[in-house]
């Protein structure tokens, strides 16, 4: 049973050698789904404003390695810098420290993070039965506060980083299934800087929901990421994802030479004017 199933795997990964157009517009299309319905997820099941009334979140779907494959069209400044949140987790606990059923937590600038009311929630994907990640999840959202030196923790006076509020390289908010609520409540209540002018983040519930909203929001990506696997395959999904980022780096190199070479037309007519 085990060759047959390496057997029908293989074939499956011949079969994605080439992208069909078709397949990859309809995967093209799927992908997005999952991040919007990652993000529809999060609006709902969030308490504060700034997620669910601003809608200042983003969700997004990750290769194995941390590369950005496909988002929801959410904030800009969220998704140009998640791929490297995501990479900087997959490096820092490298092969074997992830388990299904983990979550992490980071809001940290050193590890993709932008200012730090901003977190981060990122959650591996496994295989049935695999011992590594095989895709990533990830959901950031704006915490209305962190701590800090002031109430809403982004101060316009500030001169270090942690008169922000609390900052986290990386936290395992759930273990193998189970939430950590002591050491989500440590974090909460023991930002840096504590003692020197700042307070611990001052609407801890609200945190911890909005958390739990990210938690939700990354199994909802998860389980519609593992429902296109079954149908698809894994080796045919993943074949997919890369021929959309080559077609993503095709679109933009395309983009850049088209705007290099009408600039240089405007410059050269401006020239020839003068």
């Amino acid at each position: 049973a085990a060759e047959a199933a390496a057997a029908a795997e293989a074939a499956a990964a011949a079969e994605a050698a080439a992208a069909d157009p078709v397949l990859l517009s309809i995967f093209s299309h799927r992908f997005m789904s999952i991040a919007e319905q990652m993000g529809r997820t999060l609006q709902r099941t969030a308490v504060s404003t700034n997620i669910k009334e601003r809608l200042d979140f983003s969700c997004a779907l990750f290769d194995a390695r941390g590369g950005l494959v496909a988002n929801a069209p959410h904030i800009p400044v969220h998704l140009g810098s998640m791929q490297d949140a995501v990479r900087h987790q997959a490096d820092l606990y490298g092969p074997g420290g992830l388990a299904d059923g983990d979550v992490i937590l980071t809001n940290h600038p050193c590890a993709g993070g932008t200012h730090l009311p901003d977190i981060t929630v990122i959650t591996p994907v496994f295989a049935p039965g695999g011992a590594e990640p095989v895709f990533y999840v990830a959901s950031r959202g704006h915490h209305a506060d962190i701590g800090g030196i002031t109430p809403g923790s982004m101060p316009p006076h500030s001169t270090a980083l942690w008169q922000e509020g609390l900052a986290c390289e990386s936290l395992k908010i759930v273990s193998r299934g189970e939430w950590q609520e002591e050491a989500v409540a440590a974090l909460l209540d023991s930002p840096a800087g504590k003692g020197h002018g700042c307070a611990a983040a001052r609407r801890q519930a609200d945190n911890k929901s909005d958390l739990r909203a990210q938690v939700a929001a990354n199994h909802k990506g998860i389980g519609l990421l593992r429902d296109l696997i079954e149908h698809y395959s894994l080796p045919v999904v993943q074949a997919y994802m890369g021929f959309i980022q080559s077609n993503a780096e095709l679109a933009v190199r395309d983009l850049l030479r088209r705007v290099a070479q009408e600039r240089s037309q405007s410059e050269g007519g401006a020239g020839e004017a003068r």
